[in-house]
């Protein structure tokens, strides 16, 4: 929008705003990450906002980087950190948002004053400074530290939780004032199968249909899975064969580590990858979501799972309790026993796994992609006064 002059606005043509949102490379493969740039771009669109146009950009590798060597993750780090900000300051618009936090150093070649970023976690900062309790590995991320560097340069921040916001203001020294918190929103397509049976949807993902199935999701190291294994071993000894866990997410060298030294393996079904339209059949087809993170900084499955009728046993600690509210059985992400006897009670009481639930539809309907967008809108034209656009001769706003 154009800040307000003395001339009557009757006499004066309305500024089109072009707004570029940066997203990952194709390459990067982050989940998450598209799900967010995908959700808010199509719902930013649907907005009836005549004084705004979008431009939703994707980074390309390009013939040169294309023939940098894999190792040490080469050809990705020339790209993430040579060549996008080049292909950014080309195409920037009178306001940019910066859809990953991982990019915050575009602003390299960004103006700043003009450039808004999300901010989903800073999860490797905290762990490379021990700071999530139960994360064992404290490597410093030397290229995360100097990446969030930039988070306080942009004109304002959309943070994913308040549990997020309190992260960068007390770790990253960002001003509190100058952060948003904007959660997720829930696709449509996450709701419960009225019409379908769960043994037909179990057999469309080459689920049994006669065992209790509990599943877990994701590969990255503070998603506990380790505990999620320890909490499978005591449901075992009171169901036998009868449970089985459903893990959805790529297999790597821990995982297959963990599942060596248990005697649950057997009792094991790896899911790799699944669509967008497969995940709500696959949350319909279980008994129950286990996701015991040890930090988030939203968490997305337990909400998903919620609009999906699927009640939801997960941990008490970051985003978490945002996230699932008091929909949600909750214990410490280390007490295997309290976990345990959260999957338990929403097995064999009806009436206490009819009330989670009723609570968790109504939980997830706070969380939609139109009302993110909406905010996402706010933030975009919440500054008054004038800034000469470096991008043509129209005039902008200073975020």
């Amino acid at each position: 929008m154009i800040a307000p002059s003395d001339a009557p606005t009757k006499n004066r043509k309305a500024t089109v705003q072009n707004i570029t949102l940066y997203r990952d490379f194709k390459e990067d493969h982050r989940t998450s990450m598209e799900i967010y740039a995908d959700n808010l771009t199509a719902s930013l669109n649907d907005i009836d906002q005549s004084e705004f146009t979008f431009n939703s950009y994707r980074p390309q590798l390009g013939s040169i980087l294309g023939h940098l060597p894999e190792k040490a993750n080469l050809k990705m780090r020339a790209a993430r950190y040579i060549s996008y900000p080049d292909q950014a300051k080309n195409v920037q618009g009178n306001i940019n948002h910066i859809m990953d936090h991982g990019y915050a150093h575009l602003m390299t070649k960004l103006d700043p004053s003009r450039t808004v970023i999300t901010v989903h976690d800073i999860i490797p900062i905290l762990a490379g400074r021990g700071l999530i309790h139960g994360v064992t590995d404290q490597r410093r991320a030397r290229l995360a530290e100097w990446t969030s560097r930039f988070y306080k340069k942009a004109a304002h921040i959309i943070a994913i939780s308040e549990s997020t916001k309190r992260d960068l203001v007390d770790h990253c020294g960002c001003d509190e004032r100058k952060i948003s918190v904007i959660y997720f929103g829930i696709n449509s397509l996450f709701k419960k199968h009225q019409n379908q049976e769960k043994e037909i949807l179990r057999e469309k993902l080459g689920l049994p249909t006669n065992k209790y199935l509990i599943l877990v999701t994701g590969q990255q190291f503070y998603k506990n899975l380790s505990t999620s294994l320890r909490v499978m071993e005591l449901l075992r000894e009171r169901y036998g064969s009868d449970i089985v866990l459903v893990r959805l997410g790529r297999e790597t060298d821990e995982w297959r580590n963990d599942i060596s030294k248990n005697t649950f393996h057997n009792q094991i079904i790896q899911l790799g990858f699944l669509s967008q339209e497969q995940l709500p059949q696959l949350y319909n087809s279980v008994d129950c979501l286990l996701f015991p993170s040890w930090y988030e900084g939203f968490g997305l499955p337990p909400v998903e799972a919620m609009a999906c009728g699927t009640p939801v046993v997960t941990s008490n600690v970051a985003s978490l309790p945002e996230a699932a509210g008091d929909s949600a059985v909750t214990s410490a992400p280390d007490d295997v026993e309290g976990l345990a006897d959260g999957v338990v009670r929403l097995l064999e009481d009806s009436d206490f796994r009819k009330s989670r639930i009723s609570k968790g539809f109504l939980h997830a309907k706070q969380f939609n992609w139109k009302q993110n967008a909406s905010r996402t809108m706010d933030v975009y034209t919440s500054s008054t006064h004038d800034k000469g656009s470096k991008t043509g001769s129209s005039q902008t706003r200073k975020l």
